[in-house]
C-alpha cells in the first residue's frame, strides 16, 4: 500500500496530465518518493505544449490579420487602378492604338517592379511626352490618390498580372510624397533612368 500523502500526489498528477498514469503506478511501485519529480516533469511538458499551442495560436491569428489587412488594399488598388486602365488596359499590356501602343505594359516593368520610391515619384508625377513609342504622356495622379489609395494602386500593380514585389504601406506612401513634393512637372524617362540607376 502507498504511504500517507504519495496517493494525494499520485491523483494530482493524473488529473493535471493523464498521460502521466502509467509512468507514475510505476514509479509508485518501485519509489513511491520519486511521484514529486514524475509530477514535476509532466507538468513541465503540460506548460511546454500549452507555450506551443499560445505561439502557434498568436502566429495564425497576425498572419490572418495581415491577409485580411492586404485582400482590403489590393481591392482599393483595383479600384484605383481603373484610371491607369485607361491607357495600361486592364490586363497591364497597354492599350495598342493603331501602330503604337498608349503606355507601356506594367507586366514586369522596371518602374513598377524596382524602387518603389521611383514608382511613387512617377505615379505622383506622371512621364513627359517623348518619341512616337507611346501615343500618351502619363497624367500626374498625386492630386487624385491619397496616401492610403497611392499605396494600395502601388501594391495592386506590384502584387498583380504576374509581377510579385513587396506591398507598400500608407506610411511608405506618406514619406515617398513627402521625398519628391519640390518636383512639379512629370519627370522625363531619362531622370527616371538616372534616379534608378543611383540607387
Amino acid at each position: 500500500m502507498p504511504r500517507r500523502g504519495v496517493s494525494d500526489k499520485f491523483h494530482f498528477v493524473f488529473l493535471r496530465d493523464p498521460r502521466a498514469q502509467n509512468r507514475c503506478f510505476l514509479v509508485l511501485r518501485e519509489n513511491p518518493w520519486q511521484i514529486s519529480v514524475a509530477a514535476t516533469q509532466a507538468t513541465t511538458s503540460m506548460h511546454k505544449l500549452l507555450f506551443s499551442f499560445v505561439v502557434t495560436a498568436g502566429l495564425s491569428m497576425i498572419a490572418t490579420a495581415d491577409e485580411a489587412e492586404t485582400a482590403k488594399q489590393m481591392e482599393t488598388g483595383k479600384a484605383s487602378f481603373m484610371m491607369c486602365a485607361a491607357c495600361h488596359g486592364m490586363d497591364a499590356k497597354g492599350v495598342q492604338a493603331g501602330p503604337s501602343k498608349m503606355a507601356p505594359t506594367l507586366i514586369e516593368s522596371k518602374i513598377a517592379l524596382g524602387d518603389p520610391a521611383i514608382m511613387a515619384l512617377v505615379v505622383l508625377n506622371g512621364i513627359q511626352k517623348e518619341g512616337t513609342e507611346y501615343m500618351m504622356a502619363m497624367a500626374p495622379l498625386g492630386a487624385a490618390l491619397d496616401d492610403e489609395k497611392l499605396a494600395a494602386v502601388m501594391t495592386y500593380v506590384r502584387g498583380s498580372f504576374g509581377n510579385k514585389a513587396p506591398a507598400v504601406t500608407a506610411a511608405d506612401a506618406k514619406k515617398y510624397r513627402e521625398q519628391w513634393k519640390d518636383i512639379k512637372a512629370p519627370v522625363t524617362r531619362a531622370k527616371i533612368a538616372d534616379l534608378s540607376a543611383a540607387k
